[in-house]
């Protein structure tokens, strides 16, 4: 996969700024985050300055308590300077959605407080990614984001009961932010499918968001849903991203984003002729999403050449799962064999994606969890999946 956009931490809070379009590379998972509140050894200027707002304070002029709250403010900063770069996946650094994720995200929040605490939970989520585990670093930016997950998450169900032209951009931003809140917060257990928790007594807590969202892109015109600071993510951008030549036009997103193409017809080709033979209840919900991950694939790897002339709409890995039914998620918490492994081999899909730090390790995990749930009988099937998996994107 190409570098991520997203830039890694500074040493010092007063240098938090990418570079004019670039953004540095950020820190592997698990390894320690250096400690960006430490600051280097003062001059004699700082030194007295320091001094002297102490000698003021203790006047009683500057003694009351701040009402600040430092915690958040850390957050906030982080993700309009850090966590903002590495949602724009491939996009320019100096285009609109780094200035929608940097700048207009944080202004809806301040009117939707739900849009804000997601924020902050996200944040506190690629801080934690970037401490060792464990460590009380990655404890306490954990402990922060589930946090701010739970009230963002509460008040975000309180607005889908009073949906409005005022507040349904918000409410489509926010439902993304908890979809990103949720992979980065990682599995939950050995169960976790991440559409369902096999091990709950509930749906995952984003999928009824999907759902939510779905409702509201047929409630409200783009006009209206993708109006203001929501606007980047609408049809017609007022400063639209540079279009590709017809070249790139024609070619896959391996091939644009520089991944290895995997021979994948073959191995979906059989997939299918099996699930098409099989009779039993919900065997042609299983097959028409099947057809959906298809799409994706096609798009994704394209034909032996990389090219690819389809919809762009099948361009994103995650739209496979926007797109899902209930019926088909109801065969994951019946265990059921075929439509696991289809799910495997979607994570083939989700090792596309996992250069963007909130999806790291699902892939893995999603194979590892269908392959002990599965019979033997279903085995062989999740032998392309589990070597495609082995290759380096």
């Amino acid at each position: 996969m190409g570098d991520s956009t997203n830039p890694e931490p500074s040493d010092n809070l007063s240098s938090l700024t990418a570079p004019d379009g670039e953004s540095p590379r950020p820190r592997g998972r698990g390894r320690p985050r250096k400690n960006w509140t430490a600051s280097s050894t003062p001059t004699h200027e700082e030194t007295t300055l320091s001094s002297a707002l102490t000698t003021s304070g203790s006047t009683g002029q500057s003694s009351q308590r701040s009402n600040l709250n430092i915690d958040e403010v850390e957050l906030l900063l982080h993700f309009a300077q850090f966590t903002a770069y590495s949602l724009i996946d491939n996009k320019p650094s100096n285009g609109p959605m780094l200035r929608f994720w940097s700048h207009s995200l944080p202004r809806i929040g301040l009117t939707h407080h739900f849009v804000l605490h997601l924020a902050y939970a996200l944040a506190a989520y690629h801080l934690a990614c970037h401490a060792t585990i464990d460590s009380p670093e990655n404890l306490k930016y954990s402990r922060m984001a589930k946090h701010h997950a739970s009230l963002g998450l509460s008040q975000l169900t309180s607005a889908l009961s009073r949906i409005d032209p005022y507040n349904c951009g918000a409410v489509y931003i926010a439902a993304t932010l908890v979809c990103y809140c949720t992979f980065a917060a990682g599995p939950t257990g050995p169960g976790d499918l991440l559409v369902c928790n096999l091990d709950a007594t509930h749906d995952a807590g984003w999928l009824p968001l999907i759902y939510g969202v779905r409702l509201i892109r047929e409630k409200f015109d783009d006009g209206v849903l993708f109006s203001g600071l929501m606007k980047p993510f609408g049809p017609d951008k007022s400063q639209p991203e540079s279009e590709p030549s017809l070249s790139e036009t024609l070619r896959a997103r391996c091939h644009r984003e520089g991944f290895e193409r995997l021979d994948w017809e073959e191995p979906l080709r059989n997939l299918r002729e099996f699930v098409a033979s099989q009779t039993f209840e919900n065997s042609e919900i299983c097959l028409r999403e099947l057809d959906g991950l298809i799409l994706i694939y096609e798009a994704t790897y394209g034909d032996r050449d990389a090219k690819f002339e389809g919809s762009s709409v099948n361009e994103f890995a995650f739209g496979w799962l926007y797109r899902l039914d209930k019926p088909f998620i109801n065969c994951f918490q019946q265990r059921n064999a075929t439509a696991l492994v289809i799910l495997a081999y979607y994570a083939v899909l989700l090792r596309t994606v996992e250069h963007l730090w909130f999806m790291d390790g699902w892939a893995d995990h999603l194979l590892a969890t269908v392959r002990n749930l599965v019979g033997d009988d279903y085995i062989v099937w999740l032998q392309w999946p589990t070597e495609s998996l082995r290759q380096k994107m």
